[in-house]
C-alpha cells in the first residue's frame, strides 16, 4: 500500500510510504527554491516524492492530508461562502482551508465539504483512493511516537505556534495504548487553545521585536540569547500559568493581546537581553508545562515534535529533567513533518496502532538519490575543474586541515531542516574565525557557532553524550556540554555557555560523511568538523548538483566533494552566473 501525506501550509511539503515505512520526503522549498513556501494546494513536492519512489499517480492507494487548504472547485458549492462560489463558477484559481471551516460550523467530517470524487480527479488519483484528514498536533505526535521504539512509560508532547486551533498536546504512552491528555479534537469543536498561552507565538514576536523574521530566524535568537540578560523572563512566565492537569493558560485574550504585552516588556531592552528573556522564559514555562504533565502521569522517556521543539537549548533541559532515561525529538519537528504523522495517523485508522511498526531512525536521507557521477558530469559540462580521484577523501581532509571551506555533495538531501551530511559544508573547527568567514560568503547573520559532527566512536569522549542524549544527537536536535579538555581545541563549534550541538555519525548511513571525518582526525588530532547547512543567507538547502555548482561559483566554498572525486573554480566561474537569480 503507498500513502501520500501532503501538507500545504507554510514548510510545505510531501511524502510518501510503503505501508508503514517511509520511502520519500521533500520540503517545497528544496524545489522552488523560496524559503519556507506554502498556502497553495498544487505543490511539486507531490511530485517528486513520487518519481522518488518510482511510482505514478494512479499507483497511489491513499492520501493523508492535514486540515489544510483545498482548491475551491474541490468544495461542495453549499458551504462555501458567495466570493469563492463565483471563482468555483468561473474557474478561478483559489484554496479555501478545510480547517476553517471545520472550525466554524464544529463538523469534523471532511466529506461534508469536500466533493471526494472530484478532489480525486483533480489530483489524478484512482476513484477507490482512500482520504484521510488529521489533526495537525496530533500528526506532530504521531510523527516521533513512529520512530522512537520505548514500549512503555512515554510522554508524546507538540508545542508550536498554532495549529487547529491548539498550541499544545499531550499523550501518554503505555500498555501499548495511547492516551491523549491534551491537545486534541476538542479544540476544533468549541474549546479552542487561547492563543494568548501560546509560549510559540511569544518567541515570533521576540522574533520580530528584534527585526528578524518570525517562524523563520527564531534560531538567531538562540544563539543571541547567550550575549544577554534574561531581564523580563520573570514576567514573561508569570503570562503563562500552568495547572495541575497540566494546561497552560493566561489571563490575555488573544494573540493581539500577548503581542502587546510582550512590547511592552520588551520596551527599552537592548535584542540580547530580548532574546536572553524569551529563550529563558520559553525554556522555563515549558519545562513547568512538563513536570505538570509527569506529576500527574509519570513516564521514563520524552518524545517532542512541534516547531518550539527546534530549540536545541531548550530540548537539553528536557533531557536533564529528573527521572528521564531518554529524549527524541522528531528531526522534521517543524509542519514540514506533518505530512509524516498524517501518513501514520492513517495508518492506525486503517490497520490499529497494534499494527504500527516502531523502530528508530537510521538516517534521513529521503530525497531523489544523485550520485556523485550526477555532479562530476554537470561539473565537467559547465567548465569546472573536476578531478575524478580516489584519494579523494585523504585529499578532502588535507584541504580542510589546511582551512579551505568545503561542501559534500552525497545522495539524497535530508528530511527536515538540519544539514546532516548529504548537503554539508566543511570546515576545521581549529579557528573561531571561520564562523566570521563562513558567514560572511554566506551572508548570513548568526549569532550562534556552527554546529559539529563527530564519529560514533568519539562522541562521548568529547561531548557529554549519554544514553538520555544519544539518539536525538544523530540528528542535531539537541545540545550538550563539551569536554572541557576539548573546547579550546574545538572553539568554532563551542558556543558562550561552553555546548555544542552535535551530529553523531555512524558510516553506515553516509560512509564518505564519515571516511572525511576519520582521515581528517589522522592528519590533525581534532576528532569533530565543523557542519553548516548548505546554502546562502534567505536561501533554502541545496539540492541538486548544478545548485552545489552555483554556489561553488559564487565562491560560498572553495571546492565540492563527492563520490568519486572532487570539484574545484574554472577559470569564468567567479564572475558569472549558470542559472538564473531567483
Amino acid at each position: 500500500m503507498y500513502i501520500l501525506g501532503i501538507h500545504t501550509g507554510h514548510d510545505a511539503g510531501a511524502c510518501l510510504f510503503e505501508n508503514d515505512k517511509l520511502l520519500a520526503f521533500c520540503k517545497e522549498e528544496r524545489l522552488n527554491r523560496v524559503k519556507n513556501d506554502g498556502g497553495f494546494f498544487n505543490l511539486q513536492s507531490v511530485d517528486e516524492v513520487l518519481r522518488i519512489a518510482g511510482i505514478s499517480r494512479p499507483q497511489v492507494d491513499a492520501v493523508a492530508f492535514t486540515r489544510m487548504k483545498f482548491p475551491v472547485s474541490c468544495f461542495k458549492t453549499g458551504v462555501l461562502p458567495l466570493r469563492d462560489i463565483r471563482r468555483k463558477v468561473f474557474g478561478q484559481q483559489r484554496d479555501r482551508s478545510l480547517g476553517s471551516l471545520m472550525m466554524r460550523t464544529k463538523n469534523l467530517d471532511a466529506e461534508a465539504f469536500l466533493d471526494f470524487p472530484k478532489l480525486r480527479q483533480h489530483m489524478g488519483l484512482r476513484a477507490d483512493v482512500a482520504l484521510h484528514f488529521s489533526n495537525h498536533h496530533r500528526a506532530h505526535v504521531l510523527s516521533s511516537l513512529r520512530y522512537c521504539d520505548w514500549s512503555e512509560d512515554t510522554l508524546l508532547v507538540s508545542c508550536d505556534g498554532g495549529g487547529d486551533s491548539a498550541q499544545y498536546s499531550a499523550y501518554l504512552y503505555a500498555d501499548q495504548q495511547l492516551q491523549q491528555l491534551w491537545g486534541g479534537e476538542e479544540t476544533l469543536l468549541g474549546q479552542p487553545q487561547n492563543s494568548g498561552a501560546s509560549i510559540g507565538l511569544a518567541y515570533a514576536y521576540a522574533t520580530s521585536a528584534c527585526g528578524f523574521k518570525p517562524n523563520r530566524h527564531e534560531g538567531k535568537l538562540t544563539g543571541l540569547a547567550a550575549f544577554g540578560q534574561p531581564k523580563v523572563a520573570e514576567q514573561i512566565v508569570a503570562l503563562f500559568p500552568v495547572d495541575d492537569n497540566g494546561h497552560i493558560h493566561t489571563e490575555l485574550a488573544d494573540n493581539k493581546a500577548l503581542h502587546a504585552a510582550l512590547a511592552v516588556l520588551f520596551q527599552g531592552l537592548s535584542n540580547e537581553d530580548i532574546a536572553a528573556s524569551i529563550q529563558v522564559g520559553t525554556e522555563q514555562v515549558v519545562l513547568n508545562w512538563l513536570h505538570a504533565l509527569l506529576k500527574k502521569h509519570p513516564a521514563k522517556y520524552i518524545a517532542m515534535s512541534g516547531g518550539v521543539f527546534s530549540n536545541v537549548r531548550l530540548n537539553q533541559l528536557v533531557a536533564a529533567l529528573p527521572g528521564i532515561d531518554e529524549v527524541f525529538v522528531f528531526p522534521a519537528m517543524g509542519d514540514e513533518g506533518l505530512p509524516v504523522g498524517a501518513c501514520v495517523d492513517y495508518w492506525i485508522a486503517s490497520h490499529g496502532l497494534e499494527k504500527l511498526t516502531r523502530d528508530r531512525l537510521d538516517h534521513l536521507y529521503f530525497g531523489w538519490p544523485y550520485s556523485g557521477e550526477d555532479l562530476l558530469g554537470a561539473g565537467e559540462k559547465l567548465g569546472f575543474r573536476v578531478e575524478r580521484d580516489p584519494e579523494h577523501v585523504e585529499k578532502t581532509a588535507q584541504l580542510l586541515a589546511d582551512n579551505w571551506v568545503g561542501a559534500i555533495f552525497y545522495g539524497a538531501m535530508e528530511m527536515g531542516p538540519r544539514a546532516l551530511g548529504a548537503r554539508t559544508i566543511l570546515a576545521s573547527p581549529a579557528q573561531r574565525e571561520v564562523n566570521d568567514s563562513i558567514n560572511k560568503r554566506l551572508q548570513r547573520t548568526e549569532f550562534m557557532p556552527f554546529a559539529p559532527y563527530v564519529l560514533d566512536v568519539d562522541a562521548e569522549r568529547v561531548y557529554e553524550v549519554d544514553q538520555r542524549n544519544r539518539y536525538a544527537c544523530r540528528f542535531m536536535t539537541i545540545t550538550t556540554k563539551v569536554k572541557p579538555e576539548w573546547a579550546d581545541k574545538i572553539p568554532a563549534v563551542v558556543h558562550v555557555d561552553g555546548t555544542a550541538r552535535p551530529q553523531i555519525i555512524e558510516r553506515a548511513s553516509n560512509p564518505l560523511y564519515y571516511d572525511i571525518l576519520q582521515a581528517f582526525k589522522e592528519k590533525t588530532g581534532l576528532p569533530t568538523l565543523v557542519n553548516t547547512s548548505f546554502n546562502a543567507h534567505e536561501e533554502p538547502i541545496i539540492n541538486t548538483p548544478e545548485e552545489a555548482l552555483q554556489a561553488l561559483a559564487d565562491n560560498r566554498i572553495d571546492f565540492l566533494v563527492c563520490d568519486g572525486g572532487l570539484v574545484f573554480p574554472g577559470a569564468t566561474h567567479t564572475a558569472e552566473r549558470l542559472m538564473p537569480a531567483s
